[in-house]
């Protein structure tokens, strides 16, 4: 059976952009996060071991956001490698990542990206 865990609509004020301005100012970020995990078919959910932690979760996303870089992509990448390595028994891992208001020729909107393994 697989069994998917969502972290959606996780907002933060980040300093990422490749503009000097996006470093100095920040911005409103939101993450979505999707973790697909295989499972025995009779598997019990009683207890916080049998489940995936998602404040554990949160925490790597969190502390990945604090850190100022140039392009959500590179975050992004950065959140799926500590996944990785914290949860190796994961099937799946994606991640989106919206910037709001992106800096540039934009007249409003959003940008956003998305990466999976």
């Amino acid at each position: 059976m697989k069994v998917q865990t969502c972290l959606e609509n996780l907002e933060f004020f980040a300093y990422h952009g490749m503009y000097d301005f996006e470093k100095v100012n920040g911005g409103k970020f939101r993450v979505d996060i999707t973790l697909t995990e295989n499972v025995a078919n009779n598997k019990s959910y009683e207890l916080i071991s049998d489940v995936l932690d998602y404040e554990k979760v949160f925490a790597i996303v969190n502390s990945e956001m604090e850190i100022p870089r140039d392009f959500i992509e590179t975050v992004a990448q950065s959140i799926i490698t500590k996944l990785k390595t914290d949860y190796n028994h994961l099937e799946n891992i994606s991640v989106k990542i919206t910037k709001y208001n992106p800096a540039g020729k934009f007249d409003g909107g959003n940008a956003s990206v998305s990466l999976s393994v």
